[in-house]
Parts: C-alpha cells; sequence; structure tokens
C-alpha cells in the first residue's frame, strides 16, 4: 500500500496574507494537554490525572530564505507587534494559526548553500492550530 509522507522542505510561509518566503520547518511546534490532578483518599495511593482540556501550542522555528525585503518585513512585523493569520504549507500539509514572530537571526553562510541567505525565524501562537 503506498503512503505519502510530507517533508519540511520546500514549504512556504505567509503572514497577514504576505508571502514571507521559501522556508524549511525546523522545528514542528508541539500539541499538548494539560493535566488536572484527580488524586484523592481513595485512589490507594496511586497519583490520578485527567486531561484538563487546555490545549497548548509550542513555538515554530523555521529556516527562510532571505530574498530581498524579507528581513526588513520580519522586523517592522516584530517591532510593530503584529499578530496575524499565518500560514505555513510544505504542499501536503497546511498549519493556519493567528501568530506573531517572536525572533529572527540571519545565519552565516554554510558549505551546503553558501549562495543562500538565511535565517532561522521563530514563530508563536496566540491559541490553538488548524491542520489541514
Amino acid at each position: 500500500m503506498p503512503t505519502t509522507a510530507s517533508s519540511n522542505y520546500g514549504s512556504t510561509l505567509t503572514h497577514g496574507g504576505a508571502t514571507i518566503g521559501a522556508c524549511m520547518v525546523i522545528d514542528f511546534p508541539e500539541i499538548a494537554t494539560g493535566k488536572a490532578v484527580t488524586t484523592n483518599h481513595a485512589g490507594g495511593g496511586v497519583a490520578e490525572s485527567i486531561p484538563n482540556g487546555l490545549i497548548t501550542l509550542g513555538d515554530i522555528t523555521l529556516s527562510v530564505i532571505l530574498a530581498a525585503g524579507v528581513l526588513a518585513a520580519i522586523n517592522t512585523k516584530i517591532v510593530n507587534k503584529t499578530v496575524a493569520t499565518t500560514v505555513i504549507s510544505n504542499g501536503v500539509d497546511i498549519m493556519t494559526f493567528l501568530g506573531y514572530f517572536l525572533s529572527v537571526k540571519v545565519e552565516a553562510a554554510d558549505a551546503t548553500g553558501p549562495d543562500a541567505n538565511k535565517a532561522t525565524v521563530v514563530l508563536a501562537s496566540t491559541g490553538g492550530i488548524t491542520l489541514s
């Protein structure tokens, strides 16, 4: 039975409807729920818990190719504290969330891509994420 696997290479990033550019997802967000401790004296000495229903979403780290104007656009969004609909698509999966830029760091050239200017970008979500 053939299967389709998604890759983090060749992804695109849009923020507030504006295309930021081509990127590679370095660190996918952790989607987790918290727990409520329900241990009581009748538990027989065993700690008990149940999901508390609060979903948290970890930060998303990307490597973005710095085409002309991309660094300035990201910096402006950081300075202006812009929160906007963010879409990351790799052609197979689409992550959509309301998010903002936490940081951008221009990376030095390396042997695998000495002609490509890249930056490590970290995004945060204001809440949940839609996966499609």
